[in-house]
């Protein structure tokens, strides 16, 4: 091995080979491909008579690349022993910079197990999930969170470039995660918006339904009727149900209520995000000294 930057620049293009690609099962038409590659490659090296060591070096690298097929690439120098610092497989590549973890997100909608795969590669407990969300948190990172991380290293999210989209080709959602959480008992977690099926709940029901890009984007909630509130639900063409607020010492707490329970007089408290066509209206049946009215 005269070179570990020379390993990583020739395992690099085959870490684009992935299971959940066509044709990048093994035995599939880029496996075989591959493998013809590898083959023809020791062919070479035997003609022309290269030394042992580099017949060695190409057998290891024959292997490495077989095993890429299914399990994507650690890199740095975990690939010899030691503390891994790189890694990459079709959803995600994580490497990193100066105290860093910096991971680059390429296939934000992949299962959430390569995302896992990924961070435990390099002894990182995160987890990165991916939920279904109303239409203003597509492709946005709606939570994020975990144990006692360093003050000045924080967890972060971004896009990179910023303000891109998503669903454009070169916009990767990019999180960081101070290397100093490798080996503490508390992870790190991110949730990841993604579109919702039909019929689908949203995950991110604690967000405002009046925000922009939302079904009630603009329109006042908290504080009036529930009489008055539904009138505009109903000119926006949504269906709404409903949740009851329980007030407690530091906040407060819902939980569901049939449409029969709630009287017209009721008070709404906030509107959030149900499902598509569908607002969650969180009321009482008075206003409550211990809640703040967007009035």
């Amino acid at each position: 091995m005269r070179d570990i930057d020379e390993i990583n620049e020739l395992l690099g293009p085959l870490a684009r080979i992935s299971p959940d690609e066509p044709g990048g099962r093994a035995g599939g038409p880029r496996a075989q491909a591959l493998f013809a590659d590898i083959i023809a490659q020791e062919r070479d090296t035997k003609a022309a008579a290269f030394p042992r060591r580099p017949r060695a070096r190409r057998a290891l690298l024959g292997i490495a690349a077989s095993g890429v097929l299914v399990l994507g690439v650690v890199l740095g120098p975990g690939l010899f022993g030691g503390a891994a610092t790189s890694y990459a497989n079709s959803a995600v590549e994580i490497h990193e910079e100066a105290g860093t973890y910096v991971a680059r997100i390429k296939d934000p909608y992949a299962d959430r197990r390569k995302f896992s795969e990924a961070f435990r590669s390099l002894g990182l407990d995160v987890e990165l999930r991916v939920i279904p969300v109303s239409p203003s948190a597509v492709g946005e990172i709606v939570s994020m969170g975990g144990g006692a991380t360093p003050v000045n290293v924080p967890i972060g999210a971004r896009r990179e470039p910023a303000d891109c989209d998503l669903a454009g080709s070169g916009c990767f959602m990019v999180v960081t995660v101070p290397a100093a959480i490798k080996g503490r008992p508390d992870g790190v977690h991110f949730d990841l918006g993604r579109p919702a099926g039909p019929g689908e709940s949203y995950e991110n029901d604690w967000q405002s339904a009046t925000r922009p890009g939302e079904p009630l984007a603009g329109v006042k909630v908290s504080g009036r009727t529930v009489d008055e509130v539904l009138d505009e639900v109903g000119r926006r063409g949504l269906g709404a149900e409903f949740r009851r607020v329980l007030v407690h010492e530091g906040g407060y707490a819902v939980e569901p209520l049939a449409a029969d329970q709630v009287g017209g007089d009721w008070i709404v408290f906030k509107a959030v995000p149900a499902r598509a066509g569908v607002v969650g209206l969180e009321v009482t049946a008075e206003r409550q000294t211990g809640l703040q009215y967007a009035d």
